[in-house]
């Protein structure tokens, strides 16, 4: 009996004192680096253990190719002591996007589901590197097997100003839905869905080292379109209410 009261305090022993904090802190970032094929790399600020199994960390930031794509604030994580019957470690883990809610499963090796709940898009730095002003709130399911990552996503009340945009009709859209993955230093969008006031837009293509390889569908209807708009999106023509805008180069 002394012996099974004694297990339980022994392992919490280990775990605040012989485990050092950067041990966590590499095994989780080596999984993600590993993942992501090199492509995806993860920092934490302000890291350390609770004495039940809990991690914490001021901020956890995870970049693409380099470039910051995702901080979550007030990170924490408790461990799941049934999968390390099937020797794996998982942390339920949950923080902040901006005001937005963060939760999910991670274990290791590498596998989980995240979901995002209303976090700001502007609150995503990956986003903000394309240049845009976009607005709104954000709600996504991330699922992670191995090495690759899928994310379905929505934002019902996108708000975009694209005074710097060349892309016709980008600021009448509203409603945005859609799907991509990332694997390694490829980003692939599957679909992303906009619907707007004067039409429909689909995005799709890829984004590879940080070059955009993408093309807009855009399906308007022409009766809502002033002169200018009309003009503007005339030279993509492919069929009657059917245009094509090809977007490239690297994301800025």
């Amino acid at each position: 009996m002394y012996i099974a009261a004694g297990i339980p305090v022994f392992a919490i022993l280990v775990w605040f004192f012989a485990i050092p904090d950067n041990v966590i802190q590499d095994m989780i970032g080596d999984s993600i680096a590993r993942a992501g094929k090199g492509g995806l790399s993860l920092s934490m600020e302000d890291f350390s253990k609770g004495i039940f199994f809990n991690l914490h960390a001021g901020s956890v930031d995870l970049k693409i190719d380099g470039r910051p794509a995702l901080r979550i604030t007030g990170f924490s994580g408790s461990l799941r002591p049934r999968y390390l019957a099937g020797g794996r470690l998982a942390f339920a883990i949950n923080g902040k996007i901006g005001t937005g809610d963060v939760n999910g499963i991670l274990k290791l090796p590498l596998e989980g589901r995240i979901v995002i709940d209303r976090a700001e898009l502007d609150a995503i730095p990956y986003i903000a590197g394309f240049g845009l002003d976009i607005r709104g709130r954000v709600s996504s399911e991330i699922t992670i097997r191995g090495e690759s990552v899928h994310v379905i996503f929505e934002v019902p009340d996108l708000n975009i100003d694209d005074t710097a945009s060349v892309i016709p009709l980008l600021n009448t859209f509203r409603r945005l839905q859609g799907a991509l993955s990332v694997e390694g230093n490829r980003i692939t969008v599957s679909s992303i869905n906009l619907e707007g006031e004067k039409g429909y837009a689909r995005l799709k293509g890829t984004i590879t080292d940080g070059v955009m390889d993408m093309q807009l569908e855009l399906m308007p209807d022409e009766d809502k379109l002033n002169t200018m708009e009309s003009m503007l999106i005339g030279k993509y023509v492919v069929s009657p209410g059917y245009y094509v805008i090809p977007i490239k180069g690297p994301v800025s």
